[in-house]
């Protein structure tokens, strides 16, 4: 935000202030009320007044380059009530405080050394005219500038706030470029090249935040199920893998669950498949705020779900397993009119030395279907199945 205006009326810096106010609610949520907004920005402007402007101007008897220092600091006094009036983190407030600050000094200076350059009669004429033309590109800004500016700050929430540097450093190049006072065709030239950089790294860094976002959402697409959300099976081999090689040189063990919807295909017959379409949907909803943060859920395949279960022995495995099967079998899933009952039927394995990570995965398919032969809606061990050949 800029109001280094020492030789231009107060109208010109008015302007200033409306298109960088603009700028900030452009790219930024107030959270406060109208009341405490205008006041908030009110106090400060009204100082840039007395300081800077004749006749309201205290102190007159300054150079060119101390006038325009003063009026660079006097202008980040805005900072203060953008920090109090928007609701973002401040390392977002002040990229977004800093980016107006390079943009608006960066019109300011290009327009400066045409008005210095071309001697228009009417003193400032380029700078008005560039004002204005910025003015009238606030709505071209909001549609077109706003979303990839989104995308940025988006990520500064997260260990990147080193990106809050860059629009300071930018408006540091430019401010330096102004107290030169020295306008001259190869300075103009250095401006106007430092210029496209810095915007070209802006485009940069937004370019390569819209790709690795995209990415992110493939992944979770490819890696999800698509009715219920949670992992598929693809995805959970992966994982099992992963879990497996752990396993083999850390000697952490590891359970598997396996789960299946004991009589599913009556209920797919009774109710229709859009019934067994959302039972699927809140079991795998409820089997999912029963585990821990750190254990695995994936739909295996048809009506069955199936459990990683890192750093967990067979007897810690089992409980939560029954826990999972008592919930299910307690609670009535809601179809239109109908309260549907439904049980879970569920096999435990364990990793054990010297086996294959499909023995692991076969036993608890093992231990799933004993549970089916034995009456359904119970849990079993297949560490317990005495005498069966994997």
């Amino acid at each position: 935000m800029t109001f280094s205006l020492s030789t231009l009326s107060p109208i010109v810096g008015s302007l200033y202030l409306i298109e960088n106010l603009t700028l900030l609610y452009i790219f930024l949520t107030p959270k406060r009320s109208f009341l405490f907004q205008a006041t908030a920005f009110a106090v400060p402007t009204l100082l840039v007044l007395i300081v800077a402007f004749p006749p309201f101007s205290l102190n007159t008897e300054l150079s060119i380059t101390e006038k325009l220092l003063r009026d660079y600091l006097l202008g980040c006094l805005f900072l203060i009530p953008c920090v109090l009036v928007f609701k973002e983190t401040l390392h977002v407030k002040i990229f977004i405080f800093f980016m107006n600050y390079s943009l608006t000094q960066l019109i300011y200076l290009i327009f400066m050394y045409l008005d210095r350059f071309l001697s228009p009669r009417i003193p400032h004429f380029y700078v008005m005219t560039g004002l204005l033309l910025e003015l009238a590109a606030l709505p071209l800004v909001y549609r077109y500038i706003r979303a990839p500016i989104k995308n940025i700050i988006s990520i500064l929430d997260r260990p990147y706030t080193v990106f809050t540097l860059f629009p300071l450093l930018s408006f540091v190049l430019l401010a330096f470029y102004g107290l030169q006072g020295n306008y001259v065709i190869s300075s103009f030239i250095t401006l106007v090249l430092s210029t496209l950089l810095i915007f070209i790294t802006y485009y940069l860094i937004s370019v390569s935040i819209t790709a690795s976002r995209r990415r992110q959402e493939l992944e979770v697409i490819s890696n999800s199920d698509s009715l219920t959300g949670i992992f598929n099976r693809r995805h959970m081999e992966q994982r099992i893998q992963e879990e497996f090689k752990r396993y083999c040189r850390t000697n952490l063990g590891f359970a598997l669950v396996l789960m299946d919807i004991d009589f599913f295909k009556r209920i797919n017959d009774k109710y229709g498949h859009d019934c067994g379409d959302d039972l699927l949907k809140e079991i795998a909803k409820d089997i999912v705020n029963l585990v821990r943060g750190n254990d695995i859920v994936a739909r295996w395949g048809g009506e069955e779900f199936l459990l990683l279960l890192p750093a967990t022995n067979g007897v810690h495995a089992a409980k939560l397993a029954e826990r999972i099967r008592k919930a299910t079998e307690e609670r009535r899933y809601s179809y239109g009119p109908e309260s549907i009952s439904v049980t879970l039927t569920l096999g435990v394995s364990t990793a054990r030395p010297e086996e294959t990570l499909s023995t692991i995965v076969k036993r608890a398919d093992i231990a799933l279907y004993r549970g089916k032969n034995d009456g359904r809606n119970r849990v079993v061990l297949v560490d317990g199945i005495e005498n069966h050949e994997v």
